[in-house]
């Protein structure tokens, strides 16, 4: 049975995926899960409140679009449409859209968005020996990707399956292996922009799963062969008050920390970034370069006549950093995620409707809020 996210969170099979390769090669999977008691308790409350962020994921039906198109003497490579998993499947996407954009011949190309598919798809473009200016209403550490939550999360809103391809699978899991390998290599770097963390997958909320009414992929289980093993907890092994608990490792991006580094990584290669502001599609392939790649994710329903493309709203409410409690956990509808940046509170809703067809970016406190509800008591009562 193919499991949502929500559920595959829920039953503690949270995924560790990793190179192109058969045999798990990071360091967190070439062993069982060891079970490591969190001794500090996250200080999570509507008081502790930092601030509210919101972004709008850009779902595509059909998949992520990555095709070149012809404008009359200009060519438009596409690269948008990834739903909610465009930071775990940057690079491999970054490199299909370099390999597009390369055959065209030119030497020169624009890149059009700064968020983290511009960011990855301006480095390859830059490693591969072209001269790269990325042009971008926002600056990367403005942009949607900002707010992202920060997990390996390959599958999350990636497609429909009445939408996409016949082959969409296979391209994903070849996306999903090349984009890991990737991001392992920034594992242990300086300011630790990749890293790995203890995730508690609680249950006993009594909670019935509501299915979801569109047909969302979920293909975490092409990946199973690079799953980590993850455990059933004994009581004494947890201080949760839940009946049952499990637990795993997952990846995690310290997005603030992740972006600077790639930013730093383009300069390095020569690359050039502007603020700049198009009012229609003409402005934008009036650029001098002859080619352009559009990595505008939400943006490119207005700029480039993606209608394709649906909203939808995530939000997370944040606490101030806890360096010292780096662990993870989902319970009733709530994930929660302690990184360097802050610790992330996030309500998702009974199924992967939560969200979609939204637009509105506004915070909601009424959500904060029973987020804060549902996650809080499970840290009472610690000695």
């Amino acid at each position: 049975m193919i499991q949502s996210r929500r559920s595959f969170l829920s039953s503690g099979a949270m995924l560790a995926a990793t190179a192109c390769t058969t045999e798990p090669v990071g360091p967190w999977a070439k062993e069982s899960v060891a079970p490591r008691m969190p001794v500090v308790p996250l200080q999570i409350s509507a008081d502790n409140l930092d601030r509210i962020t919101v972004c709008t994921r850009p779902f595509r039906p059909a998949g992520p679009r990555i095709e070149a198109e012809a404008f009359g003497d200009k060519t438009v490579i596409h690269n948008y449409g990834h739903g909610g998993a465009g930071w775990s499947l940057s690079w491999a996407c970054a490199e299909a859209a370099t390999t597009l954009a390369r055959q065209t011949g030119a030497r020169t190309f624009a890149v059009i968005g700064a968020g983290v598919i511009g960011l990855t798809t301006a480095v390859k473009l830059a490693e591969s020996g072209a001269l790269v200016s990325i042009y971008a209403k926002d600056l990367p550490s403005e942009s949607r990707s900002a707010r992202a939550t920060g997990v390996w999360s390959p599958s999350s809103r990636i497609a429909l399956h009445d939408a996409a391809p016949a082959n969409f699978a296979e391209r994903w899991e070849s996306w999903a292996r090349t984009s890991y390998a990737a991001h392992e290599r920034y594992v242990g770097g300086l300011g630790r922009p990749v890293e790995t963390q203890p995730f508690y997958a609680l249950r006993g909320d009594g909670r019935a799963h509501m299915p979801a009414t569109h047909d969302f992929m979920h293909l975490d289980r092409r990946l199973s062969d690079l799953r980590l093993d993850s455990r059933t907890l004994l009581a004494d092994e947890h201080p949760f008050p839940v009946p049952s608990a499990r637990l795993n490792q997952e990846m995690v991006f310290n997005i603030a920390v992740y972006t600077e580094t790639i930013l730093r990584d383009f300069f390095e290669l020569g690359g050039r970034l502007q603020r700049r502001v198009f009012a229609d599609q003409a402005e934008a392939l009036g650029l001098p370069e002859t080619v352009i790649v559009n990595c505008t994710g939400y943006g490119a329903r207005a700029l480039w006549g993606a209608e394709e493309l649906v909203p939808v709203r995530g939000q997370i409410n944040w606490m101030p950093p806890q360096l010292e409690a780096r662990y993870g956990l989902y319970y009733d509808e709530v994930y929660v995620l302690s990184r360097s940046d802050g610790v992330v509170v996030q309500y998702t809703g009974p199924n992967d409707d939560y969200g979609y067809g939204i637009e509105d970016e506004t915070p909601d406190r009424a959500e904060m809020q029973r987020a804060m509800d549902r996650v809080a008591p499970l840290f009472s009562g610690w000695g």
